[in-house]
């Protein structure tokens, strides 16, 4: 009797040990895989840097280029430059704000009085192709055509044809640089006081590049 049961455990712990050892190599068991597809749309996207509701170029201070007011002759012209980033997956037109709200006014005396105001514009990229490297930008040709690298008075600038953005694929953002120059009128002297412009630079949809 005793014989039997020694028997029984010993097959007992034959079939577990020889169950655990298939189990542990994996002799039987195959892996398995399920594949997930995921999908998601990019929307055609212009933005300038920043929040929102405050886009805005960099103020322009033509005073901080000198220790004193920088128009002291009539003959002086200061400029000034201001940087921004254009965030964009297509290609744009930039126009630009031709209203007197753009020209430089002063509205501190009993009269107005204005400065010839004059801008420029520019970007960091050329739109071409130049040792295998794509850069969104205005090509030569575009800122010819809209003038944009040529002082212009602020009622003609960038009008009426925009400077056009080429968008290159892979990089979605170019720097957009704006310049002013201030100058008194011919065979005139404008009056003393602080001038104020304000100028603004639309990015406009133009084409899926």
């Amino acid at each position: 009797m005793n014989r039997t049961k020694i028997l029984l455990v010993m097959a007992v712990c034959v079939t577990v040990l020889s169950y655990t050892t298939r189990l542990t190599f994996g002799d039987e068991v195959s892996p398995d895989t399920a594949d997930c597809a995921i999908t998601i749309t990019v929307d055609t996207i212009i933005e300038w840097e920043g929040a929102d509701e405050a886009d805005h170029f960099p103020n322009i201070s033509l005073d901080s280029q000198s220790d004193e007011a920088p128009i002291t002759k009539r003959a002086d012209a200061p400029e000034g430059s201001s940087d921004y980033t254009l965030w964009t997956n297509c290609n744009v037109v930039l126009t630009a704000d031709t209203s007197t709200t753009a020209q430089l006014t002063d509205t501190d005396g009993a009269a107005t009085d204005v400065l010839i105001t004059k801008y420029k514009i520019s970007t960091d990229g050329d739109g071409d192709a130049t040792a295998g490297i794509t850069k969104t930008g205005a090509t030569d040709s575009d800122i010819s055509s809209s003038g944009a690298s040529t002082w212009t008075l602020y009622s003609s600038f960038l009008s009426p044809t925009g400077l056009a953005i080429t968008h290159a694929a892979g990089d979605g953002g170019v720097e957009v640089t704006l310049e002013v120059q201030a100058t008194n009128e011919a065979d005139e002297v404008a009056d003393a006081g602080a001038y104020t412009a304000t100028q603004t630079i639309t990015a406009t949809w133009d084409s899926d590049d």
